[in-house]
């Protein structure tokens, strides 16, 4: 799903609820590698995706005047991970260490058979994330319904 490969918090390379100041700092380390042309990793360069390319300043720019508009925030956020609770925290490390079922499994304990509420939205919104991207279509409808809870 494009609108995930290329979101734009994903290739500032942070999380979409990331603060001002790590906004701020990745941003400066991305475009410094991008101004000479070079590429940098971010640890949310999940095995599960494929490759990304940070080393295009124009692309550089482009993602990170997305994400800092109020309006496209919460848009591109919705189709992109966030760690708000010790669940996702959890969860999220596994993905980083490319254990993406214990992931998948840590999401579903706080979302199966469950409402949307103050405490799980984040569960809801990572699993869909993730399910989205699934070449299975029964994944792809989880996704959905996950989004839309």
């Amino acid at each position: 799903m494009e609108l995930i490969l290329n979101n734009p918090y994903r290739i500032a390379g942070i999380l979409s609820n990331a603060t001002a100041k790590e906004l701020e700092k990745q941003s400066g380390k991305i475009r410094a590698f991008a101004r000479v042309g070079k590429e940098t990793d971010s640890k949310f360069d999940f095995q599960f995706l494929p490759k990304i390319s940070r080393k295009e300043l124009e692309d550089v720019n482009k993602a990170f005047s997305k994400i800092e508009q109020n309006q496209d925030k919460v848009h591109y956020s919705l189709f992109w991970f966030l760690n708000v609770s010790s669940v996702d925290n959890t969860a999220i490390e596994y993905l980083k260490r490319g254990n993406e079922e214990k992931a998948v499994e840590i999401w579903e304990q706080v979302t199966t058979g469950k409402d949307v509420n103050s405490e799980n939205f984040s569960a809801f919104n990572n699993i869909g994330t993730y399910k989205l991207l699934s070449n299975n279509k029964l994944d792809i409808k989880a996704g959905i319904e996950s989004k839309i809870g």
